[in-house]
């Protein structure tokens, strides 16, 4: 359902619309980002959620598995050059051995519970249509946002929700600090996508665009957008939106 009742979380002379928030991110698209090239990944719905590599970063088993690899090497060359490689190895060992132990802490644990969520709701049955607006907090560099709207109404409906999203992997970092940078999705600055399986774990489910999965880091639903930290989040956004269509119609 959008917001557009007394209790919304903007109020209703700046509410954030669908015309509003189409106009920003197009203006945002224009801006001079930096470009950052972006891995394609592999589809969730063909393959197993560990051959994803966002879903394989967020549960820990990249770190695991890249620690346990470097230990092994490390083993190899201290049993091929003999003990004397022993002193200058043990150090790296130590941390090969503490990463590994974390990555396994992480698969085990939450990060890989939230992995394997995503990659269930990322495949469930009966995708709902929305519309979206592509928009960055703050606009240049900052985090990719998906404002959602129903596929419904017109211009003037109000967001059903705000998706964070995590950053595309990259394959390699082009520029000192890029791995600070999300890549900037490769979709229209707005248009329509399908959102699957929303879950009590996963409210507002896993958006696809142009048949790639966008995970979400953190879902702003209608309860959120109640909330203080939804309440500041509408109030950037509104603020960017309309201080940019200020200085256009300056």
């Amino acid at each position: 359902m959008s917001h557009d009742d007394g209790e919304s979380p903007a109020p209703r002379s700046g509410a954030l619309t669908y015309a509003m928030m189409t106009a920003a991110a197009r203006r945002q698209a224009a801006l001079p980002r930096p470009t950052a090239r972006s891995r394609r990944e592999a589809d969730v719905r063909k393959v197993r959620w560990w051959r994803v590599r966002t879903l394989r970063s967020i549960s820990g088993l990249s770190t695991l598995v890249t620690a346990l690899v470097f230990a092994c090497l490390l083993l190899a060359i201290c049993l091929l050059v003999g003990s004397s490689m022993v002193p200058d190895a043990w150090y790296p060992l130590v941390v090969s051995v503490g990463l590994a132990l974390y990555g396994a802490y992480r698969l085990r644990g939450a990060p890989g519970a939230t992995a394997r969520t995503l990659a269930s709701a990322a495949c469930a049955p009966g995708p709902v249509p929305k519309r979206y607006a592509l928009v960055y907090d703050p606009p240049w560099g900052g985090i990719a946002l998906l404002v959602l709207f129903p596929a419904a109404g017109g211009d003037d409906v109000w967001p059903d929700a705000v998706l964070e999203l995590m950053p595309l992997p990259q394959p390699w970092l082009r520029f000192l600090g890029a791995s600070k940078l999300p890549a900037d999705l490769p979709v229209e600055p707005a248009g329509n996508l399908e959102l699957r399986g929303p879950r009590d774990g996963l409210p507002m489910g896993v958006p696809w665009i142009d048949g790639q999965a966008y995970w979400p880091k953190r879902s702003y639903g209608p309860d959120d957008l109640m909330g203080r930290e939804g309440r500041a989040l509408i109030a950037r956004l509104l603020a960017d939106a309309t201080e940019e269509a200020d200085s256009i119609d300056s």
